[in-house]
């Protein structure tokens, strides 16, 4: 048997609007874990100035990026993404670039898009890829990785059967809950919402959701060895983390 390969995958901090006490264990996780592929799932930017829609009477628009992209790229730094997927957050420079109807916002989101991309491979990443939900597909054997491009209360289904292998699984972020899900498909599978790793009561467009209420504090983690694989969530339980990190495969 080949050594398994292990991974952690994480997303959704936003920038300046994370959780503290996530990311410190998200690191005390790989302290322990030591896993050998790191995977971030996207959104490690807020860009709350820059969402669609945004007018001038929002005090969003209003906003310094500054503090923003410095928690972002700090965050980036110590977790050394070996892959890095950009999430719908991160692609508002590229929306930004190509409608926005100011010379100097497109070069300002161009050059900082240049920046995060620069600064990723600066902290490990060998693998950035686009928010594009062909595009931005990373698969690791029989797992694949995407920031999430669907919406409700079958999401993680929907998102698993489009993407996962036979028998293999999905890893996914975006809604921020912390979800599996065993699919109902030809030779099985199933699909995990990695949770969030950001304050929900700074987040202030999701305070009159209902579905807020389902998300979760937490990452994903597991191992792959050729075609066999194990996924599981670590998340907060109350005011604590628990986790287990040793590696026991045992066989008859």
């Amino acid at each position: 048997m080949s050594k398994p390969i292990k991974w952690v995958a994480a997303g959704d901090n936003h920038g300046d609007k994370a959780d503290p006490e996530a990311l410190a264990a998200l690191r005390a996780f790989i302290q322990d874990f030591k896993p050998d592929v790191r995977i971030h799932l996207g959104d490690c930017f807020d860009l709350r100035s820059l969402r669609r829609g945004v007018g001038a009477a929002d005090a969003e628009s209003a906003e310094s990026l500054k503090a923003d992209i410095e928690a972002g790229i700090e965050m980036l730094l110590w977790f050394r993404p070996s892959v890095y997927l950009w999430g719908n957050h991160e692609h508002r420079l590229d929306h930004a670039v190509s409608t926005s109807g100011s010379a100097l916002i497109r070069d300002y989101c161009s050059d900082l898009k240049d920046a995060i991309n620069r600064e990723a491979r600066k902290a490990g990443a060998k693998t950035i890829m686009p928010y594009h939900a062909e595009k931005g597909v990373y698969r690791l054997g029989p797992v694949a990785f995407v920031h999430g491009y669907s919406h409700g209360i079958n999401a993680v289904h929907d998102q698993g059967k489009h993407y996962a292998d036979r028998g293999g699984g999905l890893v996914c972020g975006h809604i921020h809950r912390l979800e599996q899900v065993n699919l109902q498909k030809h030779e099985g599978g199933a699909a995990y919402s990695a949770g969030c790793l950001c304050l929900k009561d700074e987040m202030g467009y999701a305070s009159h959701r209902l579905a807020t209420s389902r998300w979760g504090s937490g990452f994903a983690a597991g191992w792959v060895d050729g075609d066999n694989w194990k996924a599981w969530l670590v998340h907060r339980v109350g005011n604590r983390w628990i986790w287990q990190t040793d590696l026991k495969v045992w066989k008859a």
